[in-house]
């Protein structure tokens, strides 16, 4: 059962991280009535791709989160309250990491054309510096979803914080004792 409620919270912190997402660097939905091709390909599939890149990233974070928060809770120890806001950026920020490593996928596994201004990669090809530097610029792709994903995370905590909450602060599940009289 928890399982599904957590699916649901990722499906609704993906639909909203996807609808925040598509405001940057353009509103996509614009893209998908424009369609056509640019340099970044097909617009349509453009838009399409990186509005199902944000709501699988919430299907995979949601149990992933979820499991981390009941990790916690059983662990013993003094957790205290999570807060309504905490939990939901922590849940809309590893959205957007999730996002922003699929998006990464995307381009190199040529799903995307690359190339184009929306291509992460691009930066890291044309990269001359050495090692650490490649690195530095693959950890920006992948942070470059987080002000979207933080923004998700603000605008659902007042509607979703809650659930999440409850998650969090619910104690272990009562286990029946027996008596010598109970038979």
């Amino acid at each position: 059962m928890i399982i599904l409620r957590l699916l649901g919270i990722g499906l609704a912190y993906g639909f909203g991280f996807m609808f925040v997402k598509s405001l940057f660097p353009e509103p996509f939905v614009l893209l998908i009535m424009q369609g056509g091709q640019s340099s970044e390909g097909d617009l349509t599939t453009l838009a399409l791709v990186y509005m199902g890149v944000g709501l699988i990233s919430g299907f995979i974070a949601a149990p992933i989160f979820g499991g981390a928060l009941l990790l916690r809770r059983g662990s013993g120890e003094d957790s205290g309250s999570g807060s309504r806001l905490v939990l939901s950026l922590a849940l809309a920020l590893l959205t957007g990491t999730i996002s922003g490593v699929l998006t990464l996928l995307v381009y190199a596994y040529g799903i995307l054309p690359p190339g184009g201004v929306l291509d992460p990669l691009k930066l890291v090809r044309n990269s001359i510096h050495s090692a650490p530097g490649v690195g530095l610029l693959i950890a920006w792709s992948i942070a470059r979803d987080l002000l979207p994903a933080g923004l998700a995370g603000l605008f659902l905590s007042p509607l979703l914080g809650g659930a999440l909450q409850r998650l969090y602060e619910a104690g272990e599940p009562r286990q029946k004792t027996y008596d010598q009289f109970d038979y």
